[in-house]
C-alpha cells in the first residue's frame, strides 16, 4: 500500500496563503476559528492518528495472521494421529485363480472365490518426526518473517507520523494567517474610520475612501476562503485520529519556530531502511539454508493399530470373536539421493538475490547520508530564513503603526499608508511561507536521520 503524500496539497495550501496575503488578506468576521471544542496537541494528534491508522491496523493484523503461520509451522514437530475406519459389502465376492495341480487338474486355472460378505475394519496411525532439517530451518524463517513485518509496521508508523505532522502544521500555519489577517482587518477599520471622518469634512476625496473599502472588501473575501480551507484541514485531522466529524475540537493554535538540535547524526545500522534490508538479507540466508536442507535425511517414528473384522453374517459393530489385531511401531528413513541439480540451481539464484540486497544496502547507505546532510542544510537554511522574515514582519507591524499615527496627523497621504499595509502584508506572507518550509524541514531532518518518531516521546 502506497504511502499518502502531503506535499503536493501543502504547495497548494502555501499558494492560496500566499495570495491571500497578497491581496491584503481577508477580515476574520468574528466567530474564533481556533477556540472551539477541545484543544488537540500535535502530540495527542499523533498519538490518536497512529492508534486509528488503517495502514497500521492492517500491520497489526499481518502480524497476527503471521503468528498462526508459525503455529502452524510448530504444529508440524508435534504427533500426528489419525484414525480411519472402513466397512464393506461384498455383493460378489472377489474371485481369484489357483493352479489346478491343487486339487489334481494339473493344466488348469480354478477359479476361485475368497473372503467373507461383510468386512469391518478400524485402524489408528500415530506418526513422530524425529529429524527433519527442513523443519528446523522452516521454523526459524516463520520467526523472520514476523520479525520484518515489525519493521514494516514501524516504516508505515513513521510515514503516518510524517504525513499527519505535516497535516497538522498547515492546519496551525492557516490559523496564523487568520490571526494576521485579523490584525490587519483591525488596523485598516481604523484607517476607514480616519478616511470616513476626513472625507466627510472635505480633506480627501471620496475615491480615496473607496480604496480602503474595497482593501477591505478583499481580505473579507480572503479570510472566507482561508476559513474554508481551515475547516478541510480540520475535517482531515479528525479522520487521520478516527474522530467523528461531528465532534468539536480545536488544534494547538501556537506554531512554535524553536530550533531542533542538528549535527547529531544517527547511527545508519539503526536506520529503519538499513533495518528492513538486513532484515531481508537474514530471510534470504535462511531461504538458502532451505534449500539446502533438502539434502539432509529425514527420519519419522510411526506406530499403527489395525483391527478388522469378517463374516458372512450381519452384525451392526461386527461378531466379538471375529475381531483379528494388527499392531506395528517403525521408523522411517528418508534419503534423497538425486534431484536433476534443481536443489543446487535453486540455492544458486537466492544467492544471487543474497547479493542484490549487498548492493541495495550500499546504495541505501550513500543515499540516507546525503539526505542527511541534505536535509541538515535545508533546515538550517530554512531557520536562517524563518528568523529573519518574522523580524523583518516585526519591522513592517512597526513601520504600519507609526505611517498610521503620520497619516491620522496628516503628515502623510493615504496612498503611504497603504503601501505600508501593502508591505506588512508581504512581509507576513513571506514569514508564513517561511515558516512552512521551517517545519517541513524539520520533519524531512528527523525522518532523515532516523528521528522522526522522537516527537512522539
Amino acid at each position: 500500500m502506497k504511502p499518502i503524500h502531503f506535499l503536493p496539497g501543502l504547495l497548494c495550501v502555501f499558494t492560496i496563503l500566499f495570495n491571500a496575503s497578497i491581496s491584503k488578506g481577508s477580515p476574520y468576521s468574528g466567530d474564533t476559528v481556533a477556540g472551539v471544542g477541545k484543544q488537540i496537541s500535535l502530540k495527542e494528534c499523533l498519538k490518536l492518528s497512529v492508534e486509528n491508522s488503517p495502514r497500521l491496523k492492517i500491520s497489526v493484523l499481518e502480524q497476527t495472521r503471521l503468528h498462526y503461520g508459525y503455529k502452524e509451522t510448530v504444529g508440524g514437530g508435534l504427533p500426528h494421529v489419525n484414525f480411519s475406519g472402513s466397512w464393506d459389502d461384498f455383493l460378489h465376492l472377489p474371485t481369484s485363480l489357483i493352479p489346478g495341480v491343487i486339487i489334481g487338474r494339473p493344466g488348469e486355472m480354478i477359479p476361485v472365490q475368497f473372503g467373507t460378505s461383510y468386512n469391518l475394519s478400524g485402524a489408528l496411525d500415530v506418526s513422530q518426526m524425529l529429524y527433519n532439517q527442513a523443519w528446523l530451518v522452516a521454523m526459524k524463517l516463520s520467526k523472520e518473517m514476523m520479525q520484518q513485518n515489525e519493521l514494516a509496521t514501524e516504516k508505515t508508523e513513521i510515514e503516518v507520523v510524517y504525513d499527519v505532522a505535516q497535516s497538522y502544521y498547515v492546519t496551525q500555519i492557516t490559523m496564523q494567517q487568520i490571526r494576521n489577517m485579523k490584525s490587519n482587518i483591525e488596523k485598516i477599520e481604523k484607517a476607514e474610520k480616519i478616511a470616513q471622518s476626513q472625507w466627510e469634512n472635505g480633506l480627501i476625496k471620496k475615491v480615496d475612501l473607496d480604496r480602503i473599502v474595497v482593501q477591505k472588501l478583499n481580505m473579507v473575501t480572503e479570510i472566507d476562503r482561508l476559513k474554508v480551507l481551515y475547516q478541510q484541514e480540520l475535517a482531515m485531522q479528525k479522520y487521520f485520529m478516527g474522530l467523528q466529524q461531528e465532534q468539536e475540537i480545536s488544534l494547538d493554535d501556537s506554531v512554535t519556530t524553536s530550533p531542533i538540535a542538528v549535527g547529531t547524526e544517527g547511527d545508519l545500522n539503526k536506520h529503519i531502511d538499513i533495518r528492513m534490508i538486513e532484515q531481508q538479507k537474514n530471510i534470504v540466508n535462511t531461504s538458502i539454508r532451505m534449500d539446502q536442507s533438502g539434502y539432509f535425511p529425514s527420519v519419522t517414528l510411526i506406530g499403527s493399530v489395525n483391527y478388522l473384522n469378517q463374516s458372512n453374517t450381519m452384525y451392526l459393530f461386527g461378531k466379538s470373536t471375529d475381531w483379528f489385531n494388527t499392531s506395528l511401531v517403525g521408523l522411517r528413513l528418508s534419503v534423497p539421493v538425486f534431484s536433476g541439480m534443481q536443489r543446487h540451481y535453486r540455492v544458486s539464484q537466492t544467492r544471487v538475490e543474497l547479493e542484490k540486497l549487498k548492493v541495495n544496502e550500499d546504495d541505501a547507505r550513500k543515499l540516507i547520508r546525503i539526505n542527511s546532510e541534505d536535509a541538515n542544510r535545508k533546515l538550517l537554511n530554512s531557520t536562517e530564513a524563518e528568523q529573519r522574515q518574522r523580524e523583518n514582519m516585526a519591522l513592517a507591524e512597526r513601520v504600519y503603526g507609526i505611517s498610521q499615527e503620520q497619516y491620522q496627523k496628516g503628515v502623510i497621504p493615504l496612498t503611504d499608508l497603504l503601501n505600508a499595509e501593502t508591505a506588512l502584508s508581504d512581509a507576513q506572507a513571506n514569514h508564513i511561507y517561511a515558516l512552512v518550509q521551517m517545519k517541513i524541514s524539520q520533519l524531512n531532518y528527523l525522518k532523515a536521520n532516523g528521528r522522526l518518531l522522537e516527537i512522539l516521546e
